[in-house]
């Protein structure tokens, strides 16, 4: 297995993206799950819901970023325990996730690890078979969309922070699932419109917010979208939040894009951190809490 890195402006900076929040106290509730793997041990953390099969959310962490960072600092635990979910927190070798893009980093079988990871799950009784949802952030959102396109059949839905698809991992044709996605207008490391990710143009290249939607809107059979400004009226200072969802979906499922205009490479609901480096971002929504609202909400049929 080849060990190259990401370019080190990217992973620095999408580490200290992640470095700062209220803290999220991992209780002794917590698992720690070690998986068998080619690659060697993997590892996750499980907060489990309750003793019996309940909805489960997988959450990838982004790049230099690590499992129990997103425990604490992502909003993703907080949000799961509220909606009565399980929350599972992988671990990617090197802090990364090999996502399978074109021009990216070598690595790990990611897409076996999280295969492998998710029927353990089942097996233990601990997320239940038909409302299991993966999320990520950054390399983590990627690293999700490619799981979408390789083991889709597993999955019930997707929700991504400041990720597209990753460009080489096509064809793509995964089943009809939701999908919530959040995304900056400025992000100066994930390009909204699509194309090669960082300032370096070193790390791969992604397709834009538009294409990845279309996408999941043609698979989940959609024909029309409504808009909705979240933002605090006409004098809020920042970026500004538009709702745009998808509707008479024959699937049931929701797709939902939160277009944070004029934000960048920052987790909305968290701290902003090197504003004039990652860009800025909003309080206006939780990330974590719009994606796992929406899975909740999911009513479409159970594949």
């Amino acid at each position: 297995m080849k060990a190259s890195v990401l370019p080190k402006r990217y992973a620095i900076a999408t580490a200290v993206a992640l470095l700062a929040a209220t803290p999220f106290a991992v209780t002794a509730r917590a698992l720690d799950m070690v998986i068998s793997t080619n690659d060697g041990p993997r590892t996750a953390i499980v907060l489990p819901a309750g003793q019996s099969p309940r909805p489960t959310v997988i959450v990838l962490h982004g790049a230099a970023a690590t499992a129990e960072i997103i425990v604490r600092e992502s909003g993703f635990a907080e949000a799961a325990a509220a909606a009565g979910f399980t929350a599972v927190f992988p671990q990617g070798f090197y802090r990364r996730w090999h996502d399978l893009r074109s021009g990216g980093f070598d690595g790990p079988d990611d897409v076996a690890f999280l295969r492998a990871l998710t029927t353990r799950l089942i097996e233990e009784k601990i997320a239940l078979p038909t409302r299991i949802y993966i999320a990520g952030i950054s390399n983590g959102g990627a690293m999700s969309f490619t799981m979408v396109c390789k083991a889709g059949n597993l999955l019930r839905g997707i929700g991504t922070v400041i990720a597209n698809m990753p460009v080489g991992i096509e064809p793509c044709n995964p089943p009809p699932m939701a999908l919530v996605m959040v995304n900056g207008t400025a992000d100066p490391l994930m390009p909204y419109n699509g194309g090669k990710v960082g300032w370096l143009s070193g790390g791969g290249a992604f397709w834009s917010v538009k294409q990845t939607v279309d996408l999941f809107t043609h698979r989940n059979g959609c024909t029309a979208s409504t808009e909705r400004p979240l933002s605090g009226g006409d004098h809020h200072e920042g970026p500004h939040v538009l709702e745009i969802t998808w509707q008479n979906c024959s699937s049931g499922h929701p797709v939902i894009l939160y277009r944070v205009d004029g934000g960048g490479h920052q987790i909305p609901g968290m701290p902003t951190f090197l504003s004039f480096w990652l860009g800025r971002t909003t309080s206006d929504i939780s990330a974590a809490s719009v994606i796992i609202s929406a899975f909740a909400r999911d009513t479409g049929e159970a594949k």
